[in-house]
């Protein structure tokens, strides 16, 4: 997302991502120090709790309780884009996990292109919580995807049956993800 100066770069990444938060959480957006303002370096960005360790409620039907866990890593880089700003966000990292309230996972959409695994494409792990014991997956697999966005993740927990915090929650989060698609590096 592009800005004039660092700071604003920063708010443009995360506003859209706090918006379509806002649609499922009154949780807030946290980043790492120096995440507003540093040039070059790896930041950290997580939903509720500082470190993403924990997952955050959502408030679901009667029948099942998801959990929801989001933590990417992000630069602050100068701008290639001619009249987009000087500065923008790339992000170069997520982790969104959802969970039954019970701690057993149901779905992992993960994007580490650096790291100590052998998967370095997007990819999606299916959760022990939605495989039989005889199933022929396994939560070890890694299911392509190709990247995944925050609001999509969002837009699938609603309608599974999360409860949307207001009415206009497809909009937001179309809203959101069409800032992310317009100013994003990769198709």
């Amino acid at each position: 997302m592009p800005g004039r100066t660092p700071y604003d770069a920063y708010q443009a990444f995360s506003t859209p991502l706090a918006t379509a938060l806002a649609t499922v959480s009154r949780a807030k957006i946290i980043c790492s120090q120096g995440g507003k303002r540093d040039l070059g370096v790896v930041h950290h960005l997580y939903i509720g709790t500082r470190g993403g360790r924990e997952y955050l409620p959502l408030s679901v039907n009667d029948r099942i309780n998801l959990e929801l866990r989001a933590r990417m890593k992000y630069r602050i880089i100068l701008s290639e884009r001619p009249g987009a700003g000087k500065y923008r966000v790339t992000t170069c990292w997520y982790d969104y996990s959802i969970q039954l309230a019970d701690g057993r996972a149901v779905l992992d959409f993960h994007w580490h292109p650096e790291g100590e695994s052998h998967e370095t494409s997007p990819h999606l792990h299916i959760g022990e919580a939605q495989l039989s014991q005889d199933a022929v997956l396994t939560s070890k697999q890694h299911i392509p995807t190709g990247r995944v966005t925050f609001e999509s993740v969002v837009k699938r927990l609603i309608e599974s049956g999360v409860e949307p915090l207001c009415d206009d929650w497809a909009d937001k989060l179309d809203k959101s993800e069409s800032l992310h698609k317009q100013h994003r590096s990769w198709s």
